[in-house]
């Protein structure tokens, strides 16, 4: 049984990784699309590229990498016709709005994806999808390596090869990234495989024949990634540590001897495997790794402090299992809470195994032979920390907390974890933890990545649900009607609603989509742009005559004056419309995330809705031509029928009133009809005395009415009904200046 028990991971990896290659859209990874075209020069050009001071945005700092992964990827391209790939890759224009934003609700996607990706695959698609498989083969060798390598360690326990094997098989991370185009799968196949080697160098004796295999693995390491330059000193050292086990008197004899062998046999094949890169790159650009040239096309190097770098570490433990997209794209919580879990067994395993196997040796066997049995875990850990030392070098310079670059170290990492699962003995734990892998990995794929970029569904009718608009909006397109899910909101949700769109004829320019959301006075308080469908279908794309479902979020801001009913305007930005209007489409109410507490101090009571708790005083004087402003307190007890509009008024009692400030709550940006009981909310109204007004002392009212048959509404003060349905401020003395 156990026999096969490696098939099928392997199967299941090729199975999952190879659907995460078909349900990912193509150039949806980080800097995918840069390493498809830097590898489409090469099949077309039959020459490395070489990164001028204007450099080709369309290879970007991939120009500057060792170029390995792409010969390669170039070789297997060759055949097909791919010389349209520039104009068939169509770049979302408002991209860089989503690129490391997990809270981006429009454009996610950095590229338009349009019918030409549909099967059967052809020219540069096709092209694409080999490379991704031909990365999804490199993890494949990875996972063999991890195996084998595990084999060598535990040659009489099955059971840990296995685990060790599954549990990177199965990692979200591992699947998503051999599932797009990239020269990380070749450096992790690549130190991998030359892990397993030096495993294998120290428990058999050094011959050069595989010494000589270690350089060319090494070799085509660095001709891979730079990582491959910290994988020769790692191997060096590793090979010179190794000459000590057989204790110190013989170790400078045997030092000696390996250090004759590994120059001429490990270090001479990396040399003339590599050598040439570095010296080309020192011609080219005065600096051997390219590295510069990398940092330059990235973005200049960001000069950060150990500190800083350090702030990123929580992005690059997730990364290391479930982030996806364009760093986008998160899993859900229990995703990492999951990989933190077997990750916390794994090491309180390890720990709690070694401390009692150092008390079983130490009383059996000497410190220098009990040290020497930690020899070999103690380099693998080595290599994380120079693969994770050389990560935090890098990030000094230029964004790098992403978890795949720690990728090169999976090899210790993995049998770490196997080795910590396994000491449990629970035998449940050998095939749960894989099960519960396999689960994040597939909810991952499903979940998470297929939703992102699904397309707006296409209907036939608009649905009852939808407020019927009909709204002609420019460049062949009719916004039929919308549909609000969010009815209420506070500052900093997000607030949901459809728009349904029909074309009846397609644009040759796709229009962009501007959403404003607006708040008092106009103010805007959340707004999107992009492309239709969050930024993935265009217009250009739709079909003619069918009615296009277009789902949005817009997030609002946190520091929104409440409460208010918001409203929703939509427009369309194309080339022809240089000024095209905004058309309001509906609106939400916008609240307190905590109304203030009621008052039991009531002054007047309105319309048996609305209690008025308090009012600043007037100024006991003012001149012609004074604005005068009242400060209200507004304490609603059950939710007003109608539209109601506040008057202040300026009179003698039973007469005209003399000056009026007449407003509709909040200036109208908050009607009545949207009040509920509960809400209490200040406001203020003002007053200009009239020019020609004679001096004198006037009193000061305020009351409703409702604001469509202009009828006062009922006031009574502590229950006793008032005669013109106004309560009365105070009084102010007019003197002309």
């Amino acid at each position: 049984m156990k026999q096969r028990l490696l098939p099928l991971i392997l199967g299941l990896y090729l199975s999952v990784t190879l659907a995460y290659g078909v349900v990912n859209p193509l150039f949806e990874a980080p800097d995918e699309h840069w390493h498809f075209f830097t590898a489409v020069y090469l099949a077309e050009n039959k020459r490395l590229p070489v990164v001028e001071e204007v450099y080709d945005t369309w290879l970007s700092q991939e120009a500057a990498q060792p170029p390995l992964y792409y010969i390669l990827g170039a070789a297997l391209i060759a055949p097909l016709d791919t010389s349209s790939a520039r104009e068939e890759v169509w770049l979302n224009p408002f991209g860089t709005q989503g690129i490391g934003n997990a809270a981006a609700l429009v454009n996610r996607n950095q590229i338009i994806h349009t019918a030409a990706e549909t099967w059967p695959w052809h020219g540069p698609v096709l092209a694409a999808h080999l490379l991704r498989i031909f990365s999804t083969l490199l993890g494949l060798g990875t996972l063999l390596s991890i195996f084998f390598s595990a084999r060598l360690l535990w040659p009489d326990d099955a059971k840990r090869p296995l685990l060790a094997t599954a549990l990177v098989a199965f990692l979200p991370q591992f699947n998503f990234q051999h599932a797009a185009i990239s020269n990380d799968a070749l450096i992790i196949f690549l130190c991998t495989a030359a892990l397993w080697q030096l495993i294998w160098l120290w428990q058999n004796p050094l011959t050069t024949r595989r010494l000589l295999l270690l350089g060319i693995t090494i070799g085509l390491a660095a001709l891979s990634k730079n990582a491959g330059v910290l994988l020769l000193v790692f191997a060096v050292g590793f090979l010179a540590v190794r000459s000590l086990k057989d204790g110190i008197a013989e170790w400078p004899r045997k030092l000696g001897r390996v250090g004759w062998q590994t120059a001429v046999f490990l270090l001479l094949p990396v040399l003339l495997i590599a050598g040439w890169l570095w010296w080309r790159n020192w011609q080219l650009y005065g600096d051997w790794t390219a590295t510069s040239q990398f940092i330059r096309l990235a973005g200049g190097d960001r000069a950060f402090t150990l500190g800083q770098v350090l702030a990123e570490s929580g992005g690059l433990w997730r990364s290391l299992f479930a982030v996806f997209g364009w760093f986008n794209l998160l899993a859900p919580a229990w995703v990492n809470w999951l990989w933190n879990g077997v990750v916390i067994v794994g090491l309180v395993g390890m720990g709690r195994l070694e401390i009692r196997d150092w008390r079983l040796r130490a009383n059996r066997q000497s410190p220098i032979s009990n040290l020497k049995n930690y020899l070999l875990p103690l380099l693998l850990f080595g290599w994380v920390l120079a693969v994770y030392a050389g990560l935090v070098l890098f990030m000094l310079r230029t964004p790098a907390a992403q978890g795949r670059l720690l990728f090169p170290a999976i090899l210790p990492l993995a049998l770490g974890l196997a080795y910590g699962l396994a000491s449990w003995r629970w035998q449940p734990l050998y095939w749960l933890a894989p099960i519960l892998a396999l689960l994040t990995t597939l909810y991952s794929l499903w979940g998470v990545i297929a939703p992102a970029y699904q397309p707006p569904p296409i209907l036939d009718n608009l649905p009852d649900e939808a407020m019927p608009l009909h709204q002609e909006m420019g460049a062949g397109l009719t916004l039929l009607g919308v549909e609000m899910e969010t009815e209420t909101a506070v500052p900093g949700d997000t607030i949901w609603f459809t728009l349904y769109w029909q074309a009846e004829s397609i644009p040759q320019i796709p229009p962009e989509l501007v959403v404003n959301v607006l708040g008092r006075s106009l103010t805007p308080i959340g707004g999107s742009h992009s492309f239709h469908g969050r930024g993935l279908f265009p217009a250009t794309e739709w079909p003619t005559g069918s009615i296009v479902a277009d789902r949005m979020g817009v997030r609002l801001a946190d520091n929104i004056k409440t409460p208010v009913l918001a409203q929703l305007f939509v427009r369309l930005v194309d080339d022809v419309s240089l000024d095209p209007p905004s058309v309001p489409v509906s609106s939400v109410k916008v609240v307190p995330k905590n109304w203030p507490d009621a008052s039991e101090d009531v002054l007047a009571e309105i319309g048996g809705a609305v209690q008025l708790t308090a009012v600043s005083s007037p100024p006991p004087q003012a001149s012609p031509g004074d604005t005068i402003a009242i400060d209200v307190t507004w304490q609603v007890i059950a939710p007003p029928p109608a539209d109601w509009t506040t008057l202040l008024h300026l009179a003698e009692p039973n007469q005209q009133p003399l000056a009026t400030g007449d407003s509709p709550p909040l200036n109208g940006d908050y009607p009545s009809h949207v009040w509920a009981a509960g809400e209490v909310f200040n406001d203020t109204y003002t007053l200009t005395v009239p020019d020609d007004l004679a001096n004198g002392r006037y009193p000061l009212w305020i009351g409703m009415y409702n604001s469509e048959t202009i009828e006062r509404l009922p006031l009574t003060i502590n229950g006793q009904p008032q005669p013109n349905q106004v309560y009365q401020i105070g009084t102010i003395e007019i003197v002309s200046p």
